[in-house]
């Protein structure tokens, strides 16, 4: 399983891949606000060709601003000119729940890496998952895709047990039909309880905020069995 920090914070980033668990960072212009950046389109850009170099050949998801369809097409040429790992991110639906599978194929036989977001159900992700492989047809660029499922949101209406049988359902599916370019993503992480859950749920990648995987790493039972073992070791380094 894949980590992706959820962030625009340079540091953060930083920090987590001098760690060894970053294998990718995703953004949305929120993400970037909440991150410091201003001077708008400009200054995000600036940010996000940042991270993209500080994170190569990991991927970056970038997400679009529009859910028109030329709008999402002329966005996500724009913003694949940035870096050569970068992820375009676009919505499944636009706002009236029209499809942007169109915008998705597209791209994908453009030779586009392409994150398809904001998706609930098993069928929703089928039905990206199709196009993206339709797009690769038409392209000799063998690049990684995703399917984002927002586990979180998922249980917030349906409860914990549904968002796994998506995450678990949608997962067999891509491997029955052998779909080896398109990798799960799951997203709406908000607790350590979340990455213990969907850890297991064969999903490719979970896309986890800094404050999240912060949690991960914290146990009361460890750090008492961190300071009973350096007390232990002190002792014995004494009476050596």
């Amino acid at each position: 399983m894949k980590i992706f920090i959820d962030s625009a914070d340079i540091k953060e980033i930083e920090k987590y891949v001098s760690w060894g668990i970053c294998d990718g960072v995703t953004t949305n212009p929120s993400i970037c606000l909440k991150s410091g950046v201003s001077g708008g389109e400009e200054g995000m850009k600036q940010r996000l060709i940042e991270i993209a170099r500080l994170i190569a050949p990991q991927p970056l998801s970038v997400e679009v601003t529009s859910d028109d369809l030329e709008q999402v097409l002329n966005q996500a040429r724009k913003f694949n000119t940035w870096a050569e790992n970068i992820t375009v991110k676009v919505t499944i639906t636009d706002r009236n729940g029209n499809s942007l599978l169109p915008a998705i194929y597209r791209l994908v036989s453009e030779g586009i890496s392409v994150n398809v977001t904001a998706m609930m159900t098993f069928n929703q992700a089928i039905l990206a998952a199709k196009a993206i492989n339709a797009g690769m047809a038409k392209t000799s660029a063998r690049k990684i895709h995703n399917i984002s499922i927002f586990a979180g949101r998922i249980s917030e209406e349906h409860g914990v047990e549904q968002a796994q049988k998506v995450l678990e359902d949608v997962r067999q599916w891509l491997d029955f039909h052998n779909y080896k370019n398109i990798e799960i993503i799951v997203g709406s992480v908000r607790s350590p309880e979340n990455v213990d859950l969907w850890g297991k749920s064969g999903a490719h990648i979970l896309t986890i905020p800094p404050e999240v995987l912060a949690k991960c790493l914290l146990s009361a039972r460890t750090k008492e069995t961190v300071v009973q073992f350096i007390n232990d070791a002190s002792k014995a380094m004494q009476q050596l």
